[in-house]
């Protein structure tokens, strides 16, 4: 009999739909447990991933020129600190002065003059629609727009506030994180050492995949829409190159958020909706069409294995918890309980590990 129950639980278990579910359950259940404690956490996922990072810089100075590994691990950070370092003075008063340039083209463009003559070229070729209404729809749209835009720069400033405690939380990641480790293994008893090493293992094979993958794919991305915003002559190209690079590390959603900026500066670059939507709506969408179809395949082969339901599901709580924070670091923190899950389950079942 309970051999029996044992195959139709195997059989069930190896469909695509139980799988999916019973990932979600895992995924959703980890999510939970994380919101008691979201700062916390968030910081020590970005210095997880930061460590994952700098790791290969460290071990390159640590094997190949026999250094200490608390030597190795400054040294990197004196190079990576120095070079943000030049990179501020560099870039930063020109960043400063466009933006000042950008927000004085705003606070002159007549918007309230634009968005009626929008509405009533609508209200022309669409028939049965209130011009006053549509005025009103699109006034109460732009302005939701603005607030979300406000809140989200409020909620960005505090959280890089909070960033300045993760170079601490790398550091001693980078430091001390493979002793700690080797001591937490030792640990484990007999019969579970196998499983955990495999779990971990998995999890970093996952991570790094992923992590390169990632980067790689919002660094394409950008140069991209940077050429792409170049070529049909949008002002400040490359800043908002770089802002849709950055937003394209949120899956699905965060091109549409990338766009934002692009379209508001194109408005009150060309003064016209149409024009300005026409102009932006080519390069959004030929980019993201050779993302998918090229890029995403090339950068993420072989490295996180999701479902798509899955991926939506893990956004939408992510960002249901920690916001855009929630929402960039969703996949990876996904990718670690998913992987954890999946090994331990396999784990459990092919050493026959009872408690």
């Amino acid at each position: 009999m309970s051999s029996e129950r044992t195959r139709i639980l195997t059989a069930a278990a190896n469909r695509p739909m139980v799988k999916v579910i019973f990932l979600l359950g895992i995924i959703v259940s980890g999510f939970w447990v994380i919101s008691f404690f979201p700062d916390l956490v968030l910081l020590l996922i970005i210095s997880l991933l930061s460590a994952f990072i700098l790791r290969p810089l460290v071990s390159l100075c640590e094997y190949r020129f026999g250094l200490r590994r608390i030597l190795s691990v400054s040294i990197v950070f004196m190079l990576i600190g120095g070079s943000l370092v030049l990179l501020g003075i560099l870039f930063i008063p020109m960043a400063i002065e466009r933006l000042n340039a950008l927000y004085d083209g705003f606070k002159n463009f007549p918007f309230d003059q634009k968005l009626n003559e929008a509405a009533i070229s609508l209200t022309a070729n669409i028939p049965f629609t209130n011009p006053e209404s549509v005025a009103q729809k699109v006034h109460e749209l732009v302005n939701s727009g603005l607030q979300w835009l406000s809140g989200f720069l409020t909620g960005a400033a505090g959280f890089l506030v909070n960033l300045a405690i993760v170079p601490f939380i790398t550091f001693f990641i980078l430091a001390e994180g493979d002793t700690a480790l080797k001591k937490l293994i030792e640990r484990v008893p007999n019969k579970y050492f196998e499983m955990v090493l495999n779990v971990l293992d998995k999890i970093r094979k996952e991570l790094v995949g992923y992590l390169r993958g990632w980067i790689l794919d919002s660094v394409i991305v950008g140069i991209m829409n940077i050429a792409g915003y170049y070529i049909i002559g949008v002002n400040y190209a490359i800043l908002l190159g770089i802002i849709a690079g950055i937003s394209n590390l949120i899956p699905y959603v965060g091109p549409f958020f990338g766009v934002v900026p692009a379209l508001l500066i194109s408005l009150s670059q060309y003064g016209d909706f149409r024009q300005a939507f026409l102009i932006l709506t080519v390069p959004l969408l030929l980019v993201q069409v050779l993302d998918n179809i090229i890029i995403q395949p090339l950068c993420f082969s072989k490295t996180v294995d999701m479902h798509p339901i899955t991926v939506i599901v893990v956004l939408i709580i992510g960002n249901s918890m920690m916001g855009i924070a929630g929402m960039l670091l969703a996949i990876p923190i996904a990718t670690i309980l998913k992987s954890s899950a999946v090994e331990s389950y396999w784990g459990l079942k092919n050493y026959r590990i009872t408690a």
